[in-house]
């Protein structure tokens, strides 16, 4: 027996018809907004971080090297994550466009 998505792993809240409720499509494009727009709102926050703490590291602020070159790799991979899921939208909008009706 295959069963579906559940809560716990990001997807369910961005996309409601995935839980087995029916959504609209307008309701589905706002959702995947406010899901895209809170993703980009949290990549900000860690690259804001990770400027705050060079810069603490600059003004001899903060003497711990390691914790801000956690802070540099977290917002890199959080970039990194942030730039894929845009890759994949794009491609799976494009794919959507050459479909044939």
């Amino acid at each position: 027996m295959i069963n579906g998505l559940e809560t716990g792993i990001g997807i369910t809240p961005a996309f409601p018809g995935v839980a087995g409720k029916e959504a609209s499509s307008s309701n589905l494009a706002n959702d995947a907004g406010k899901f895209f727009g809170e993703l980009v709102s949290k990549v900000n926050d860690l690259q804001a971080r990770s400027d705050s703490a060079v810069q603490g590291l600059a003004t001899g602020d903060s003497k711990g090297l390691h914790e801000v070159m956690i802070a540099m790799e977290k917002s890199s991979i959080a970039f990194q994550f942030l730039t894929q899921v845009r890759n994949k939208a794009i491609e799976s909008y494009n794919e959507v466009m050459r479909m044939q009706v």
